[in-house]
This record gives structure tokens, C-alpha cells and sequence, in this order.
């Protein structure tokens, strides 16, 4: 087994990890290790203390297929190192050429998404509790300053943290070496006499990544501050403290200003969100689109402005202001209230049996639709879940569907038709709801406004012989 590390440096590296919280005794780990020196320097420590805190380690690589024999050798490398550390070992290979073209990204940053896809695959089979990963104090100082020209905002400059919640499930990700140097790491890993892996690609200054790395990050060590590393750190931790306190500030205006909330659709008081900070109202906007997307949102800066500007008061406008975002959110200003509602895929319209009950996951209902002989007391089963049809009245196949742009029916009571969208409205039925109502119909038009209206053609008659009986149900 490897030389064990030096007591000063795990002692620090321990104390490190207690203050922050990052390891609790009796965890399950799995490590991160693509064979370069800091995934050593980080197996070795975790190795070293390992029986101190009854840790359970198991070592995770990551195939990239992407330099051929390096890889492989990479990747058996790695498993001796867990065979030597008698560690469980788990690999798995992901094909990042062929998803970044097939998604139109970079090879950067479809690596950085399968790989972190892997690992959590990785996690969950050895039913670990955490993900570990080797960034140092220079990795953050590399991310920190191409967040800076990219015009990151206080999310982006806090940079990495040393623990959060993966997005791609429950687990946690841990970064116990953002306080060290890549010059700490190497000087343990020399003293220890540790073999580990050069990845060849690392010095490729076509990518954007290690041009910073080789070529921007020393400039700035040489010609401008030699302690460049440790003021970008302080500035990520400075960072990272505003945009918390501002997330709880927006959370808190958010329980003010929420009128209307579900999975998929949320409602503000715009009256009251223009009262608040515009710092405050981004962080809202971003929220909330976070929420209606179910976390499948991460806003620009650019983007939030542009919403912004769509929610500010526009004089002479009265009715409501629709916009779409990336054909996911519908965002619908109105005078008073804006609306967030996450877009459904187009709804299959549903083809109703008689006698078998329908579920309309959709609007969160069933609904069943029976054959009788029409019964004398029939008037005293209707209520908004329950209608009498005239079954002969219908033609062709009873389908379930949702309002579309220029629906009409024929209300009950009256001799001509209405669009359905005014019948609403008079109705006083909420705007940010009238697309969510299930429709009952057949060949020859709507049957049923469910909960609301039956159609005039389809009432029933004196000379009805048989009727349907419409019910809905709560899902």
C-alpha cells in the first residue's frame, strides 16, 4: 500500500473538513479519480483517514474516449490504485464526441455534463452519500475569472462551492482542496512519492479552459498580484455570502408576492413586485423560473433583464401581454398579476369509452361517462362535477381535450353561439386558468364545458330516451 501522507497536512486537511462540515463519520464516499495528482493527492488523503472517521470509500473513474490508449491506460492505472487501497472500484465510459454534436456544444462542456451524469449513475449503484471531487484553490480561481468574461453575476463569481446539492439527483457534491494550491497538492504528492496520470490534453491551449490555466493565470501571478489565487478565493467567498443573502431576501418577497402557485404555474402581484429593489426582482424572476421548470432553468443575466423589461408597466396596454421563453414558459403580463406557467406538451387528445373511467392527468380529474335510460329525477344529480346529455344528440366518438384559440359552443339557455373564450371571461373565470379547463366533445361539436356549461344541443329533451351521465372525479 502506498506510503502513508505526512501528519501535518492530513491534520490540516482534516481540521479543514470538521470546520466545513464536509465529511461525517460513518460516511459513504465516492471519489472521484481520473489518475492526474490531485485525484491521487485526494484518494490518498481520504485513504489516510479512512479508520479515523469509519469512512467507506469507493473509487469512481470516468471514461471520456476521447485519447485512446491514454484512456485505457488511465483508467487501468486508476484500478490498481483501488486494488492497492483495497477500494471497491467502478468505471463507467461516456461518449462526449458524439452527445456534443449531437446537442451543439463544446467538447468541454459536454464532458463536464456526462461526466457528472456518470458519477452520479456511479453514486447511486454503490449506494454512496456523496460525490468527492479534486478541484483546488486554482481550479476555482480558473472558473472564477472565465465567469468574469463571460459577465457572470454574483452566482458565477462565487464560484464553486465546497458542498451542494447535485442537480441531477439527492446526492451531495463535496470539494474538501478548494482551500489548497495546486503547488500544495504537488508538493504532497512529491514527499509522498506518489505515481500519478499526465493528461496530455490539460496542456492544449486551443481550449479556453487552459489558455486561462497556461497562459492568463500566470501573467496575472507575475505581472500583477503573485497572490492572485487567494484574492479571487476571498472574492468567490464574499460572492457567494450576497447571493445567499439575496436568495433569502427574494424567497421572502416571493411569499408576499405569490398569488397563484402549482408544479406548473405561478402567479405574482405586479403591483407589489415593482416595489421591491430591482436586485430583488431578478432573483424573484429566477425563482420562480426555476420552480415552474422544475430546476431546468438557469436564467442569464441578459435573459432576466429581458423578462424584466417584459413585465415593466407599458401605458395604453390593457389587455394581456403574452410572451413565450425558449417554447418552455409562458409568461402573461397583465395589469395587476404575471403569470409563469410552464407549457405542456400538446395534449393527445384523449378518446373517451362509454363506460370506462377517462383520467386527465392534465387538469388533475376523471371522467366517466355512462349510458342510461333517462331517469325522472335526473335534475337533482346535476351539479358542476355531474351532466345529463342527450345521447342521441352525439355523433362519432366522445374525446377529452383543452381549449384552443377560437373554440365556440352553444351555452345552455341560449340560441346562438359564443366563443368560449368570452363565456369565461364573463364567468369571471381567472385568465391564467381558462387554458386548464377539460373539454367534452364529439363529432358534432362541445358537449361539455366540464364543471361549467353543457352546450344547448345537447340538453336533455322531453322526447329523450336515453341519456349519458357526464361525471368528474379528483384524481
Amino acid at each position: 500500500m502506498p506510503k502513508r501522507a505526512s501528519e501535518n497536512f492530513v491534520e490540516i486537511f482534516r481540521r479543514h473538513c470538521e470546520k466545513d462540515h464536509l465529511i461525517a463519520r460513518g460516511d459513504r464516499l465516492l471519489l472521484a479519480v481520473s489518475g492526474g495528482v490531485d485525484s491521487r493527492v485526494l484518494l490518498d488523503l481520504f485513504a489516510a483517514l479512512q479508520a479515523e472517521w469509519e469512512l467507506s470509500l469507493v473509487v469512481g473513474h470516468v471514461h471520456h474516449h476521447l485519447r485512446g490508449a491514454e484512456a485505457e491506460a488511465d483508467a487501468a492505472f486508476v484500478e490498481k490504485l483501488a486494488h492497492d487501497y483495497r477500494l471497491e472500484f467502478l468505471m463507467q465510459k461516456i461518449e462526449v464526441r458524439e452527445y456534443a454534436a449531437a446537442h451543439h456544444l463544446s467538447l468541454e462542456a459536454a464532458g463536464r455534463k456526462l461526466r457528472y451524469r456518470a458519477l452520479n449513475d456511479m453514486r447511486r449503484e454503490a449506494d454512496c452519500n456523496a460525490i468527492v471531487t479534486a478541484h483546488t484553490g486554482d481550479d476555482q480561481a480558473e472558473t472564477i475569472l472565465a465567469h468574469l468574461m463571460r459577465g457572470s453575476g454574483l452566482s458565477g463569481l462565487g464560484g464553486m462551492p465546497a458542498k451542494r446539492v447535485f442537480s441531477q439527483g439527492p446526492a451531495v457534491i463535496l470539494r474538501p482542496l478548494l482551500p489548497f494550491s495546486r503547488r500544495q497538492i504537488l508538493t504532497y504528492a512529491t514527499q509522498q512519492n506518489l505515481s500519478w496520470r499526465e493528461d496530455v490534453s490539460n496542456t492544449d491551449v486551443s481550449l479556453r479552459r487552459n489558455r486561462i490555466r497556461h497562459e492568463l493565470l500566470p501573467l496575472l501571478k507575475t505581472r500583477f498580484n503573485p497572490g492572485i489565487v487567494r484574492s479571487l478565493q476571498r472574492l468567490a467567498k464574499i460572492s457567494a455570502e450576497i447571493d445567499h443573502l439575496l436568495q433569502q431576501q427574494a424567497e421572502e418577497a416571493l411569499k408576499t408576492l405569490m398569488l397563484v402557485q402549482t408544479p406548473a404555474k405561478i402567479v405574482l402581484d405586479l403591483q407589489q413586485f415593482w416595489k421591491y429593489f430591482r436586485p430583488i426582482q431578478a432573483y424573484v424572476v429566477r425563482r420562480v423560473m426555476q420552480q415552474v421548470t422544475s430546476s431546468r432553468c438557469n436564467l442569464t443575466f441578459q435573459e432576466t433583464d429581458r423578462i424584466l423589461s417584459m413585465l415593466a408597466p407599458a401605458h395604453g396596454h390593457h389587455r394581456t401581454q403574452r410572451y413565450l421563453w425558449r417554447q418552455m414558459v409562458e409568461i402573461a403580463v397583465a395589469q395587476t398579476e404575471v403569470a409563469f406557467s410552464r407549457l405542456r406538451p400538446a395534449l393527445p387528445t384523449r378518446v373517451l369509452t362509454i363506460g370506462k373511467r377517462c383520467p386527465v392527468p392534465e387538469a388533475g380529474i376523471a371522467i366517466t361517462v355512462v349510458r342510461r335510460e333517462q331517469p325522472p329525477n335526473w335534475r337533482d344529480s346535476v351539479t358542476a362535477n355531474s351532466q345529463w346529455a342527450d345521447a342521441h344528440a352525439v355523433r362519432g366518438h366522445l374525446r377529452v381535450r383543452f381549449p384552443l384559440p377560437g373554440d365556440r359552443f352553444q351555452p345552455l339557455g341560449m340560441t346562438g353561439f359564443k366563443k368560449l373564450s368570452d363565456f369565461l371571461i364573463d364567468l369571471k373565470v381567472p385568465w391564467h386558468g381558462r387554458k386548464h379547463i377539460p373539454l367534452l366533445e364529439c363529432d358534432n361539436g362541445i358537449i361539455w364545458v366540464c364543471g361549467y356549461r353543457l352546450d344547448e344541443r345537447f340538453k336533455i329533451k322531453p322526447t329523450t330516451k336515453e341519456a349519458l351521465h357526464m361525471q368528474i372525479e379528483l384524481l
